[in-house]
């Protein structure tokens, strides 16, 4: 796209040279000849590095260098000018959005399979996968508006009919979804979580409550203390799920579960359902009850919906039993907050016949304040913990250990220190007996671990069958 028509497409005056547009960004290291630099605030020591790798033209909001465009917001910028580069795929797809602390990923899969099953066209984009035409891992949850524009483009091209996206805090506080209209979105809970970034609660929460305004209609966790305040946003249909109140308009009644099911009944006013999932733990039910309202809203029958649901086997590092000869289960969940470990270590309480034993860390350079948090719902929901590394990026690891003890004074559960995660993970293997589990927690999905600037190749499944062969 020529330079002169992707400007005036986005309203941006410009009467320079005029070249062909080979990529829009805001990272100077991925600048390229022809391209254009977004310069956020603070980032004007980037613009040579960005001109030296190519860049024909630098948009930013105060007059740095020559061939400068200044605007009055580079975010909202950047996410236009994608769009229009893409030329605004958003508008051949229906859009539904997840945000929340904990469940996005789930609700996510969940819509998406089951839109798939019945036979309706439906990416993906989200923390572990984005799924387009062809399937990739994804670098963030919510990505950089390039990468986003160029995922919807390859949807709408394939003709795609739906895509359902995780709205992260930092996507929406950073504009990454500016301009998108979305027909659903979904609010699954909001608790402590990126509090490094926001540096507060309320800012974290107003970063989640910007995405409904963009929303025709929403589906409401009714549970959660925030509720009315997401709702009251939306302009459109709100539709709430429970899993504990008769006051929603969907709930989650008689919920059991146990090692590879959870069913419970979808009860609203004269309709009743039941679901069956051939997956563990009880946040499940909250979880699919949120993905069939919203599959059933964009036409599906509720008990098609149901029956899809059936043969979703669940979400890479979300808890995953890993299938290993052994007399005890391992499991791998991406728990990483206070409360979605809580959620996790109860659930495996319900079907543990023998000891939960606990390997987990905390992230370094992230938020301090949950750590000793972390550090008491670990001694008082499991029988053995051992504390180790999660991501200690540029921090020393034992001084983030000593964070997650402070939250321990007084306990009967052994508490073992090894910060060497590869280690904790084959002592725990080593402590275990038959009907143990033992959750590995933070990691997830991920197959590195950011240790000093460095990527370094971690993939906990191999690392067990490592230990076990």
């Amino acid at each position: 796209m020529k330079l002169s028509f992707l400007l005036e497409k986005a309203n941006i005056a410009y009467d320079g040279e005029d070249v062909e547009v080979s990529l829009i960004t805001d990272n100077s290291a991925k600048c390229k000849p022809s391209c254009i630099f977004v310069c956020h605030k603070n980032a004007g020591r980037y613009i040579e590095s960005a001109k030296e790798n190519g860049a024909v033209l630098i948009i930013s909001e105060e007059k740095l260098s020559e061939n400068c465009i200044v605007v009055s917001d580079t975010r909202e910028t950047y996410s236009v000018l994608c769009r229009e580069f893409f030329s605004r795929p958003d508008e051949k797809l229906s859009l539904i959005a997840v945000t929340g602390t904990n469940g996005k990923t789930t609700v996510c899969s969940m819509i998406n399979h089951i839109l798939e099953m019945n036979e309706i066209k439906c990416g993906l984009i989200g923390t572990v996968t984005n799924k387009a035409v062809e399937e990739t891992e994804s670098e963030l949850t919510t990505p950089d508006c390039f990468e986003l524009y160029s995922l919807l483009s390859e949807m709408a091209e394939a003709g795609y009919e739906y895509c359902v996206i995780e709205a992260s805090s930092q996507g929406l506080d950073q504009k990454r979804l500016f301009g998108l209209s979305f027909q659903w979105g979904i609010f699954t809970n909001l608790t402590q979580d990126h509090l490094d970034y926001h540096k507060n609660k309320e800012n974290y929460k107003n970063a989640k409550l910007s995405l409904f305004e963009n929303c025709k209609n929403a589906i409401i966790n009714y549970d959660d203390k925030n509720a009315e305040e997401f709702a009251s946003v939306c302009k459109g249909e709100v539709i709430t799920y429970s899993v504990i109140s008769n006051e929603s308009v969907f709930t989650a009644k008689n919920i059991r579960s146990e090692e590879g099911f959870v069913g419970y009944e979808m009860v609203s006013d004269g309709f009743i359902l039941r679901v069956s999932l051939s997956l563990s733990g009880d946040f499940w039910a909250g979880n699919s009850l949120a993905a069939i309202i919203c599959a059933n809203k964009v036409g599906i029958p509720a008990e098609k919906c149901v029956y899809a649901l059936k043969s979703f086997s669940g979400v890479k590092g979300r808890m995953e039993i890993l299938d290993i000869p052994t007399p005890y289960r391992v499991i791998i969940d991406y728990a990483h907050t206070p409360d979605s470990l809580l959620q996790t270590l109860l659930s495996l309480r319900k079907f543990c016949k023998g000891r939960i034993i606990l390997v987990f860390g905390c992230g370094g350079n992230r938020e301090k304040e949950k750590r000793s948090e972390m550090g008491r719902v670990a001694v008082y929901n499991s029988d053995v913990v051992f504390i180790t590394s999660d991501n200690p990026r540029n921090e020393e690891p034992l001084e983030i250990i000593d964070d997650i003890l402070y939250g321990i004074k007084k306990t009967k559960t052994p508490v073992f220190i090894q910060p060497d995660r590869r280690a904790a993970i084959g002592a725990a293997i080593k402590k275990a007996k038959r009907s143990d589990i033992i959750l590995l927690a933070g990691k997830g999905h991920e197959t590195c671990q950011l240790v000093a600037g460095e990527k370094i190749p971690f993939d906990e499944r191999e690392i067990v069958k490592s230990f076990i062969n």
